[in-house]
Protein backbone atom coordinates (compact mmCIF):
# COMPACT_ATOMS: atom_id res chain seq x y z
CA UNK A 1 0.00 0.00 0.00
CA UNK A 2 1.56 3.45 -0.94
CA UNK A 3 1.31 6.02 1.37
CA UNK A 4 -0.55 8.39 -1.30
CA UNK A 5 -3.37 6.36 -0.21
CA UNK A 6 -3.21 7.60 2.92
CA UNK A 7 -3.35 11.20 2.55
CA UNK A 8 -6.95 12.62 2.54
CA UNK A 9 -7.98 13.35 -0.97
CA UNK A 10 -7.26 17.19 -1.68
CA UNK A 11 -10.69 19.01 -3.07
CA UNK A 12 -10.99 22.37 -4.84
CA UNK A 13 -12.35 25.10 -2.83
CA UNK A 14 -15.85 24.00 -1.24
CA UNK A 15 -18.46 26.79 -1.92
CA UNK A 16 -19.36 28.47 0.69
CA UNK A 17 -22.87 28.41 1.61
CA UNK A 18 -24.51 31.12 2.90
CA UNK A 19 -27.19 29.99 5.99
CA UNK A 20 -30.34 31.92 6.83
CA UNK A 21 -30.56 33.24 10.31
CA UNK A 22 -32.62 30.85 12.76
CA UNK A 23 -35.92 31.95 13.97
CA UNK A 24 -34.16 32.94 17.31
CA UNK A 25 -31.85 35.35 15.93
CA UNK A 26 -34.21 37.00 13.71
CA UNK A 27 -36.79 37.65 16.51
CA UNK A 28 -33.55 38.92 18.61
CA UNK A 29 -33.48 41.25 15.41
CA UNK A 30 -36.89 42.25 15.40
CA UNK A 31 -37.63 42.49 19.19
CA UNK A 32 -34.27 45.21 19.59
CA UNK A 33 -35.63 47.61 16.41
CA UNK A 34 -36.84 50.89 18.19
CA UNK A 35 -40.38 49.97 17.60
CA UNK A 36 -39.80 46.89 18.61
CA UNK A 37 -42.54 43.94 17.49
CA UNK A 38 -46.05 43.20 18.31
CA UNK A 39 -47.69 39.63 18.46
CA UNK A 40 -49.39 39.95 15.31
CA UNK A 41 -46.56 41.52 13.14
CA UNK A 42 -44.55 37.96 14.79
CA UNK A 43 -47.76 36.14 13.71
CA UNK A 44 -47.43 37.38 9.85
CA UNK A 45 -43.61 36.96 9.53
CA UNK A 46 -43.32 33.37 11.41
CA UNK A 47 -46.58 31.73 10.70
CA UNK A 48 -46.90 31.37 14.51
CA UNK A 49 -50.14 31.34 16.68
CA UNK A 50 -50.35 33.96 19.16
CA UNK A 51 -49.21 31.50 21.89
CA UNK A 52 -46.27 30.48 20.15
CA UNK A 53 -44.87 33.99 19.42
CA UNK A 54 -45.98 34.48 23.41
CA UNK A 55 -43.48 31.68 24.07
CA UNK A 56 -40.82 32.60 21.89
CA UNK A 57 -40.43 35.88 24.01
CA UNK A 58 -40.68 34.28 26.95
CA UNK A 59 -37.59 32.00 25.76
CA UNK A 60 -36.01 35.34 25.11
CA UNK A 61 -36.28 36.30 28.55
CA UNK A 62 -35.36 32.76 29.64
CA UNK A 63 -31.82 33.05 27.88
CA UNK A 64 -31.63 36.22 30.06
CA UNK A 65 -32.60 39.44 27.92
CA UNK A 66 -34.91 42.01 29.08
CA UNK A 67 -38.26 42.15 27.06
CA UNK A 68 -40.35 45.14 28.20
CA UNK A 69 -43.65 44.99 27.51
CA UNK A 70 -45.69 48.67 25.74
CA UNK A 71 -49.77 48.82 25.37
CA UNK A 72 -50.38 50.76 22.72
CA UNK A 73 -53.32 51.47 20.36
CA UNK A 74 -52.15 48.85 18.35
CA UNK A 75 -51.45 45.97 21.40
CA UNK A 76 -48.56 45.46 23.43
CA UNK A 77 -45.23 46.17 21.70
CA UNK A 78 -42.40 44.05 22.56
CA UNK A 79 -38.88 44.89 22.67
CA UNK A 80 -35.60 44.07 24.19
CA UNK A 81 -34.41 46.94 26.85
CA UNK A 82 -31.17 47.66 25.72
CA UNK A 83 -28.02 47.73 28.13
CA UNK A 84 -30.03 44.71 30.27
CA UNK A 85 -29.39 41.61 29.75
CA UNK A 86 -28.47 41.59 26.21
CA UNK A 87 -25.76 39.11 25.30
Amino acid sequence: MATSELEPQKTANPKTVAKEPTRQAQLHRLLSRKSGVTIAQLQKTFGWQPHTARAAISAQRKAGRVVARTVTDKGSVYRIVAGQGDR
